[in-house]
């Protein structure tokens, strides 16, 4: 994600980058330190503490992790009054100036409308309820909202509504306080044919659908395994986007998730496995 955002920024010292981490190994600061500050010079470390969130609930694949983003107001700078959230999960497309110069109308957020079955399945109503992968954010408000507080209340009242974990606790804490924005800035999977319920027809699809399927600005590769384009059997047809920027990283030759083993490990398993079935059918034949 940081190495599209800035190939995609005419100046990268323009840009000044907050990472949100957890528990990083010093393996992995020392290789990602280097390659980073020399993509993106203003760039600086933030330290979650996970005891802030460690109340509300999470299941399946999510950590506390995935609440770090409620911690926005306390952990960005003071002096910084407006901030783009973007998951790493995504990759970038396109210059974000449009985006961060967007009026927020006295909203304290504008964000992407989740897709219909998504809402449908989880008990919204389709245009009342945003993805949070994607937010341009008025931290003042956010300050002012005590975030972390009233989603906690939410949270511990309400744990069967967190099917979307933090993304179900902003939408109760900041109802009616956002502002919708075109899919092209959270281009989800489902407007690229990974969701089969999904229909993709023409006539079903909003003006903003089509703009983002054909000039995503963000593409946001929301979902599980499979659906992430560093996963061996990914489908995505943006995956290219992900995979050729992934080539100019330290990481470029590290085996994609479900990866089958190379031909050669393969080879050496099955004449393996062979060798020992006959040296057991030999020991069975010779009365041992």
């Amino acid at each position: 994600m940081l190495q599209t955002l800035a190939s995609h920024q005419s100046d990268p010292a323009d840009l000044r980058v907050y990472l949100i981490i957890d528990n990083v190994s010093q393996e992995q600061f020392e290789n990602c330190i280097p390659y980073l500050y020399s993509i993106i010079p203003n760039l600086s470390w933030l330290k979650a503490d996970p005891d802030k969130v460690s109340e509300f609930p999470v299941n399946g694949h999510a950590t506390v992790a995935t609440y770090f983003r409620l911690l926005l107001p306390g952990l960005l700078p003071e002096e910084c009054k407006r901030a783009i959230f973007i998951d790493s999960d995504t990759v970038v497309n396109s210059s974000l100036d449009r985006l961060w110069q967007m009026p927020l109308q006295g909203k304290a957020l504008a964000a992407a409308l989740e897709h219909k079955p998504s809402c449908r399945d989880h008990g919204y109503r389709h245009g009342h309820y945003f993805n949070a992968g994607v937010m341009l954010v008025d931290l003042e408000r956010w300050r002012k909202a005590d975030v972390l507080g009233l989603g906690a209340s939410f949270a511990k009242a309400n744990p069967h509504r967190l099917r979307h974990w933090d993304q179900d606790v902003l939408n109760h804490v900041f109802k009616d306080n956002w502002l919708p924005i075109g899919e092209r800035w959270n281009a989800c999977p489902h407007l690229f044919g990974l969701m089969p319920e999904y229909s993709l027809t023409p006539e079903d699809l909003t003006e903003s659908e089509k703009e983002a399927i054909h000039d995503p600005a963000i593409v946001h590769f929301a979902g599980p395994g499979p659906v992430k384009p560093w996963n061996a059997r990914c489908k995505h047809p943006l995956r290219h986007l992900y995979l050729q920027p992934r080539s100019k990283t330290p990481w470029a030759h590290q085996p994609l998730d479900d990866a089958p083993p190379p031909l050669l490990q393969q080879w050496w398993d099955q004449g393996l496995f062979r060798t020992k079935t006959k040296v057991k059918g030999w020991l069975g034949g010779s009365g041992y």
